[in-house]
């Protein structure tokens, strides 16, 4: 197979030129015919079409070799009537060869003309085909046009098809035109994975009417898609129904292919609705909208049989809505309800970004936008074996005459996970929404997982509009407990040297486009963050008037840091530019970089101006300082011992911990005073959260501490003798503990798990505790008896229970004696917990000596007894280092 134009023209043009020579010194048409058939190949109208269009995969994709596989096996089995061209040189058909000329142009084009014949039963071409290759003299400027004339299906019927389309053979006709050059294979309506052809017959009373055809490995697949009247009543859509031809053991067959979708409208008095519904393989999904009168009905879902899986959206609007009292009013309800799937976290957050939560939540045409909606529903929910989601839906309105705020509120329950997903919309439109003039819309998610101590929410603008100016931007939050402890809020993102934690769902720019027209540009953004070591602010103003090559355009802007250290101070970078240009030259420019921090230890600014005038560039760098005391003032030390005297005195520190592996040991009721009690084989914590232990610490949140860095520590024992203890860990904000610069505090870790306390096991030989037995006492019940008999309590001693136990149900059951039925699962997949080490900052090789550590604050500590002189060490992910 040839792998592009250049190289067929090339071949077949040297072909015909090694043979032209002796065509005219041969004798009969049949000995003209032998050569031409030893040169080209053998000259048949099939096995012509198929070596002028021997194009490699890679040259023309799927779609022309699986059309003209079919059409050459076609023509095999048909003989229509065809035509080789040379214009000008050659022409030959079935029963003759003719020469034009003595000698070939200088620039070759081969022309096959086939007529009209039939592929299938219900698929022919009427108009034949018509196949142009140009053979230049410069094989780059080679070209090749394929035209099918009158490409035609009548479908195959059926009891649906019947009700649709008229009687007689209802036929579906178009042309399908591909071109093939250097820069590859293109066809008219499409490309190389499908085309639709440009109908030009089709059946009457049709609403818009489609053919479309797709390769299917080594078939193609002629579909069409229309809209017809049911009886005058209704109105139906068929979507993907047509012939699927192949061809096998050198014969052409053809498939039946069942419509993919089918959409429905009708009008029966005062009941109005329509529905869709879509099959592709193990999958359905539709769509439904019905109108009765005061209450409208509208569902979409998704059915999956293997694994089965079931997805069903349902809501009902009101008209008018339903008065609840001061302006309230209800305005639709609904629910969701999903067998076999699951909440997805990452596709709730891309659905809010890209503005397609409307499609869940009470969508306005269901049926209309069925595809899109469906889409939706599969990323935001996923199939997920064993899994339920439900929930309800609200629609409430607030305003007179009419509802110009509007809520949607959507509650989903995951279970058996027991996470909450809460889905909201909220518009206001003013004066109305039928033409509003502010129109302000936030699409949020919130996702409540308290299994791991996870709450987030995303919220986006898009859509909204104040005035005529459009208004973009979102909202992130995510509130984190337990091991990866964490707090961030943003409001159109963050600082540009921030990196945002791994699939945190970085919100849009705040931003709105105060001019938007063909010759001014005024648009500002915004955004405002919080994250536990930091607060961080920036803006801009860009402006353009004219065009980007001649105008005048400027913008102005600051990204803000707010620090605590020793004292509340801020890092604000500011930038301005001003560029004016002609014809895309620059005439003037003007660029400005300011960096000011402070108020303490003292006012520091520094940047650099520059100017920019025709063939002259000038800058201007400054650094100053001011308003120097030479140490910042810093408030009183804080009484960090005393906090924790007070934390480790507290009650709520202490608790009682159930023994490991405690199975289905009786627990431990507090006693008559509220005082809880130990398990005889239990431990005992202390854990606080005032201070990380066994650390130096710098400061206790904006207090700095005197030098040395203390470090605190708590020793805990049983008064008869010391036991056994072991550290237990808390989330500690670093900065509220530590010195960090403005970068560590954007780069390095802001919680990390930090000594707060001890666990600790009694010492053996405490004989001398208190004990408390209680008795076992157990009921006879005859059931079926008299209900009236109260049965009496037995007491059972000690040793007789013992003995009992081995005798009873649960000790002679099967499921008991091979624990089958309390088998665990298998553990599931767990990444490994980070380590932290000290490497060369050169090299990146781990210092010798140094041990790795499980937090960074701790490989901060060790970095401290690192010395090396001429070499700089830092601490890094134990995967950064180099072998």
């Amino acid at each position: 197979m040839t792998d592009s134009v250049a190289e067929l023209a090339t071949g077949l043009r040297q072909a015909l030129t090694g043979v032209f020579g002796t065509l005219a010194g041969l004798g009969s048409d049949e000995q003209r015919r032998q050569a031409l058939r030893t040169a080209l190949g053998e000259l048949t109208p099939g096995a012509l079409l198929g070596r002028l269009t021997a194009l490699g995969a890679d040259q023309g994709g799927r779609l022309l070799p699986a059309l003209v596989t079919v059409l050459a096996q076609a023509i095999g089995q048909t003989a229509p009537t065809w035509h080789l061209d040379v214009p000008g040189a050659l022409r030959v058909d079935a029963s003759q060869v003719g020469l034009l000329a003595p000698a070939l142009p200088a620039d070759l084009v081969f022309a096959l003309s086939v007529g009209a014949f039939r592929i299938a039963p219900g698929v022919e071409v009427r108009d034949g085909i018509t196949l142009t290759l140009t053979a230049p003299a410069d094989a780059t400027g080679a070209g090749l046009v394929v035209r099918i004339g009158g490409l035609s299906l009548s479908p195959p019927g059926d009891a649906l098809l019947a009700l649709l389309l008229p009687a007689g053979g209802p036929l579906f006709e178009g042309d399908v035109t591909a071109r093939a050059d250097a820069g590859g294979v293109s066809f008219d309506g499409g490309g190389r994975s499908g085309v639709a052809l440009p109908l030009k017959s089709v059946p009457p009373l049709l609403k818009a009417p489609s053919l479309y055809l797709a390769p299917r490995a080594d078939a193609v697949r002629l579909t069409l898609s229309f809209g017809a009247s049911v009886a005058g009543l209704a109105e139906a859509t068929v979507e993907g129904v047509g012939a699927e031809v192949a061809v096998a053991d050198g014969a052409v067959t053809v498939t039946p292919v069942a419509a993919d979708g089918l959409g429905v409208r009708l009008a029966l008095g005062p009941a109005k609705g329509a529905g869709y519904l879509r099959h592709d393989g193990d999958r359905y999904a539709g769509a439904l909208a019905l109108g009765l009168g005061v209450v409208d009905v509208k569902a979409f879902g998704v059915l999956h049989t293997s694994p089965f899986a079931l997805l069903a959206v349902l809501s009902a609007g009101f008209d008018p809505p339903i008065e609840l009292g001061l302006a309230f009013t209800l305005n639709a309800v609904g629910g969701i309800v999903g067998v076999g799937y699951a909440i997805d976290r990452d596709g709730l957050a891309a659905a809010v970004q890209g503005g397609q939560l409307d499609r869940v939540l009470f969508p306005a045409d269901p049926v209309a936008a069925a595809p899109q909606i469906l889409t939706t529903l599969d990323s935001v929910f996923r199939p997920r074996p064993g899994s339920i989601v439900v929930g309800p839906m609200f629609r409430l309105g607030w305003g007179r005459p009419v509802s110009f705020l509007t809520a949607d509120i959507g509650l989903v329950l995951e279970l058996p996970s027991a996470v909450i997903a809460l889905l909201g919309r909220l518009r206001v439109a003013l004066p109305a929404p039928q033409a509003p003039v502010i129109d302000l819309r936030a699409a949020i998610v919130g996702i409540v997982d308290a299994a791991h101590g996870l709450v987030e929410l995303t919220a986006d603008l898009g859509g909204s509009r104040l005035l005529l100016a459009p208004i973009e931007g979102g909202l992130a939050l995510r509130v984190k407990s337990g091991d990866d402890a964490t707090f961030i809020l943003s409001a159109g993102g963050f600082h540009p040297r921030f990196t945002a934690p791994p699939g945190f769902p970085v919100p849009r720019r705040l931003s709105i486009a105060i001019a938007d027209s063909a010759f001014v540009k005024i648009v500002f953004t915004g955004y405002f963050a919080v994250t536990p070591a930091t607060v961080q602010a920036g803006a801009s103003l860009t402006a353009v008037i004219g065009t980007e090559d001649t105008g005048v355009s400027g913008r102005l802007g600051f990204d803000a840091l707010v620090r605590w250290e020793p004292s509340f101070g801020l890092v604000l970078d500011l930038y301005g530019s001003f560029h004016l240009r002609f014809a895309g030259a620059s005439l003037c420019s003007v660029d400005l970089k300011v960096l000011v921090e402070g108020p303490t230890p003292c006012w520091h600014v520094a940047g650099r101006a520059s100017v920019s005038l025709f063939l002259f560039d000038v800058s201007f760098p400054f650094d100053e300082h001011w308003g120097c005391t030479g140490t910042a003032t810093a408030p009183p030390p804080p009484d960090v011992a005393g906090r924790l005297l007070q934390a480790v005195t507290d009650p709520r520190s202490w608790a009682p911990v159930p023994p490991p592996d405690a199975g289905a040991l009786p627990t431990v009721q507090p006693d008559a005073q509220g005082a809880a009690l130990l398990h005889p084989v239990g431990l005992l914590r202390l854990s606080q959260r005032v201070v990380p232990l066994g650390v130096p610490i710098t400061r206790f949140g904006p207090g700095r501490l005197p030098a040395p860095p203390p470090t605190f520590t708590v020793a805990v024992a049983f008064a008869s003798g010391s036991g056994t203890s072991v550290p237990v860990t808390e989330q500690f904000a670093r900065a509220d503990f530590f010195d960090l610069t403005d970068d560590e505090k954007l780069t390095q870790p802001a919680f990390e798990p930090l000594c707060s306390g001890a666990e600790l096991a009694p010492p053996a030989g405490t004989g001398a505790a208190p004990r408390r037995s209680v008795d076992m006492v157990y009921q006879t019940i005859v059931v079926g008896g008299d209900p009236a008999v109260t049965p009496n309590g037995w007491r059972i001693e000690e040793p007789a229970l013992t003995a009992a136990l081995g005798h009873g149900a649960v000790a002679l059951s099967a499921l008991y004696a091979e624990r089958t039925r309390y088998t665990a699962p298998g553990l599931a997949p767990a990444l490994n917990a980070p380590r932290y080490a000290i490497a060369d900052r050169a090299t990146l090789a781990e210092a010798a000596g140094a041990a790795r550590s499980a937090t960074f604050t701790e490989a901060l500590v060790s970095l401290r007894g690192v010395s090396k002189p001429g070499t700089a060490f830092q601490v890094v992910a134990a995967y950064e280092l180099h072998p």
